[in-house]
């Protein structure tokens, strides 16, 4: 391309519009990347959930084992006084309270089976979250390092494209700096093609007149939306 001013412009537009694209890449993977800590940490926190369960399980099959043991004494105690008893009405007082004691191990082994089968189901649950959490985390982390890695080569080229946009900025007609940048702050295509004789956006009439000055080079202003408007013919023309 030759050195026209006009195409000094669109690079600088050009320029403008990778950094814009680069910025917005980076704010996907930004968010991205939030997603990604909040799945490692919903994972963390329902695995962490689990153990905990397993430890309360585990103490409740401990605290009825502990009861169970504390029956089976009882009922050992009481057939020893059986042993040693003579008397008829207090041996069987004595013996329905056996009965008592009987009937109340066989509920506390019930409880006990029932812990017990809690406690494994539990556990061999958590071993399978911990598998699927191990692997998913890996696969989770993988996403992340490619992703920051992502980030860093955006910013990198982010900043070298900054440094042409500074060199290219001082090769620019002040005037038409000066307009891009006002209309850059309010919209996202402050610069858009004359198509079939109208602003490419709104499309605003432009008189035959204006037609002519784009044709040759220059910049205009679209009369009702204020984008900068060029003709595509002078691309093809400074090609």
């Amino acid at each position: 391309m030759s050195d026209h001013p006009f195409l000094r412009f669109i690079n600088l537009v050009s320029l403008d519009q990778k950094i814009q694209s680069c910025e917005n890449e980076k704010s996907a993977i930004s968010t991205h990347l939030a997603t990604i800590k909040k799945q490692k940490e919903e994972y963390a926190h329902n695995l962490g959930d689990m153990k905990q369960r397993v430890f309360l399980l585990k103490k409740r099959v401990d605290e009825q084992e502990l009861e169970m043991k504390v029956l089976d004494q009882k009922e050992k105690q009481k057939k020893q006084l059986l042993e040693n008893i003579s008397d008829y009405r207090e041996y069987q007082s004595i013996k329905v309270e056996v009965e008592a004691v009987q009937r109340m191990q066989v509920e506390q082994e019930r409880i006990v089976l029932e812990a017990w089968n809690q406690l494994e189901n539990t556990e061999s649950l958590l071993q399978k979250k911990a598998k699927e959490s191990k692997e998913v985390l890996h696969a989770l982390q993988n996403q992340e390092q490619a992703l920051e890695q992502k980030f860093i080569s955006l910013q990198n080229e982010i900043d070298q494209l900054i440094v042409q946009r500074l060199e290219k900025e001082t090769t620019v007609p002040a005037e038409w700096l000066e307009k891009y940048t006002m209309m850059r702050a309010r919209v996202t295509d402050p610069v858009v093609e004359i198509f079939h004789q109208s602003c490419g956006s709104c499309s605003n009439t432009i008189t035959a007149q204006e037609m002519t000055r784009a044709k040759h080079g220059a910049l205009l202003q679209c009369q009702s939306c204020f984008r900068l408007l060029y003709a595509p013919e002078i691309m093809a023309k400074h090609a």
